[in-house]
């Protein structure tokens, strides 16, 4: 069924991504913080820099900027914005993932990230208008099925810009394969589709660029990502785990784990 046809683009975005939402708690992201933190590092913050380089081509960033970054994680565009920018704010949260992120900032001497361990609604409440000249949140939109709410609060705290960035498509087909063969029923809209509609439904139209990249991992932390998305949802079976290693083994190569994709980068006036 499309439903689509009968709603608008963002309560189908509430429908699928309200149960997403809740599965992937606070919890959930202290476990993955390690295995993250490993695809971020070993992909050298490849798409963060890449972001970047778009932002600051596109004058929305530049050395006095101050920026506020939603869902940071372990810092994948939070340290190429810190060498950029005069200051960024990053609220994360689980303390786990807050935790890496100040040492990654540590070991390269970054000093200007200032962590909120927090999440976001609670930092909002807290926030003044205009106050970063952008606000940005990538690859977490997910975590909002209350997606209009969210880019009203970005909207209000900027005093120049806001961006969202998300995978452009449904992602690998070989990852959404694997996800039907563990049973996994997870959503298959392409989200920066419906980011970039729901933009325009709510009257804020969106200036867009892609970022091709490769999530690049460890074998030991792809086999940690497959194995938790499975906790989601049940308890990980002996199945389950032959599966991973197949899919792992397949996907590698020299010890790395490594899967193309598109994300899409877009951004809006306050």
């Amino acid at each position: 069924m499309n439903l689509q046809k009968t709603a608008s683009w963002k309560e189908v975005w509430s429908l699928q991504m309200e149960d997403m939402a809740a599965r992937s708690n606070t919890d959930y992201w202290n476990r993955r913080a390690e295995d993250y933190n490993d695809f971020i590092t070993s992909s050298r913050f490849g798409y963060g820099e890449k972001m970047c380089d778009i932002l600051t081509a596109e004058e929305i960033i530049n050395a006095d900027s101050s920026v506020l970054e939603i869902a940071s994680g372990v810092g994948a565009v939070t340290l190429p914005f810190a060498r950029r920018t005069k200051e960024v704010i990053a609220v994360e949260p689980a303390q786990s993932m807050a935790k890496l992120l100040e040492e990654n900032a540590a070991s390269v001497g970054i000093k200007n990230i200032k962590p909120e361990i927090m999440d976001f609604d609670s930092f909002a409440a807290k926030a003044q208008d205009n106050s970063y000249d952008l606000v940005f949140l990538c690859h977490a939109a997910w975590q909002f099925p209350d997606i209009e709410k969210l880019i009203s609060e970005m909207s209000r705290i900027s005093r120049g810009f806001c961006c969202l960035a998300d995978t452009m498509g449904i992602g690998d087909a070989e990852n959404h394969q694997m996800q039907r063969k563990l049973g996994i029923k997870a959503p298959e809209l392409d989200r920066s589709l419906y980011l970039y509609n729901i933009l325009n439904e709510l009257g804020r139209p969106a200036d867009i660029s892609n970022v091709n990249y490769t999530m690049r991992r460890s074998t030991d932390s792809a086999r940690s990502m497959w194995t938790n998305l499975v906790s989601k949802y049940r308890t990980v079976s002996t199945e389950d785990r032959e599966l991973i290693e197949q899919h792992v083994t397949t996907q590698s190569n020299s010890g790395f784990y490594e899967v193309p994709a598109v994300m899409s980068l877009m951004w809006w006036r306050s």
